[in-house]
């Protein structure tokens, strides 16, 4: 896309879409962001059209950049857990011009290149460094579901990597979280690293450890001072959250720094300070003492979606 030029971007969750511009006269920065559900649209392109009637740029050609809650492959992106499906080419016939497509974890990645010193809050351990090309950076953001990403260095500039780790089979460590994993059995649910390191994920500890009663995540997190099974389920998902970033970084090669997005890292960055996450995330045997080297860092920004699509758009 040319430096003048505007396209549009998408950050396509699986219970919403938010839309909005990049480029032309006012950089980078999406700006003109609107939110439609997926339950009001009985498809991508219907909210889509929505929001260029709004805007006026219905008979527009317009380059775009999808960040897609999906594995991006082919022409059909399947959407994880939403019954939305994304068609490449019927996105390009409303807009007149094919689409970039990339997971969402993958635009996450490259707005870490565009944000300002502020919106990152190191937590205790050894110095953030900044997200520069010749290192390799792992995200990981916890929220409606799990996303993972890393930023892998070729040559001169970042390629992000797209992945789908939250799928993969959660490995229990300690009895609290064998309890879950029982408990995710007896429900015929899979055991993956989402199904315990999500909004679900705490809720289903309080469950598991509490035989079946349940609170929301906010009420979980807000109650931990004072009832000993909010308390253990937060616990139980920072230890988790530190097994499963160490298992990563070492899958990666993540050596330069690990970052934390999303709803719920903002939400326990003072909890995640805690020693018990460093412990757990460098607790792999010969390699404890590299893992104790690496940085991690929660980042204080709620559209880093939008701005790593308009990162992409802008290439």
């Amino acid at each position: 896309m040319g430096a003048d030029e505007t396209g549009l971007v998408a950050d396509i969750g699986r219970q919403s879409v938010r839309f909005g511009l990049s480029g032309g006269a006012c950089g980078l920065a999406p700006r003109a962001v609107q939110h439609f559900n997926t339950a009001d649209h009985p498809t991508f392109t219907s909210a889509l059209v929505a929001y260029l009637r709004q805007m006026g740029l219905e008979n527009r050609t317009l380059p775009s950049a999808l960040a897609i809650a999906g594995a991006v492959r082919g022409d059909v992106v399947n959407m994880t857990g939403s019954r939305w499906y994304i068609s490449l080419t019927g996105v390009e016939a409303v807009l007149r011009a094919r689409p970039t497509a990339l997971n969402e974890c993958a635009a996450v990645a490259l707005a870490l290149t565009q944000l300002p010193d502020s919106v990152f809050m190191p937590l205790p351990g050894p110095t953030m460094r900044p997200a520069r090309p010749g290192g390799t950076f792992l995200l990981v953001g916890p929220g409606t579901g799990l996303g993972v990403s890393a930023l892998v260095t070729a040559g001169d500039r970042f390629v992000p990597v797209q992945s789908e780790a939250a799928h993969m089979t959660f490995a229990a460590r300690t009895p609290e979280e064998a309890r879950i994993v029982d408990y995710l059995a007896r429900k015929a649910r899979p055991a993956s690293n989402e199904a315990l390191l999500s909004g679900a994920g705490l809720v289903t500890a309080y469950e598991a450890l509490s035989d079946g009663n349940t609170l929301a995540p906010e009420e979980i997190t807000r109650s931990a001072a004072r009832d000993p099974i909010a308390h253990a389920a937060l616990t139980t998902f920072i230890g988790a959250l530190g097994s499963v970033i160490g298992d990563l970084v070492l899958a990666f090669g993540a050596w330069d720094g690990v970052f934390l997005t999303g709803a719920i890292s903002r939400a326990l960055h003072h909890q995640l300070a805690d020693p018990l996450l460093r412990r757990r995330m460098t607790d792999k045997a010969a390699f404890g003492r590299q893992l104790a080297e690496v940085p991690i860092t929660v980042v204080n920004r709620n559209d880093l979606e939008l701005l790593g699509a308009a990162a992409a758009l802008a290439g």
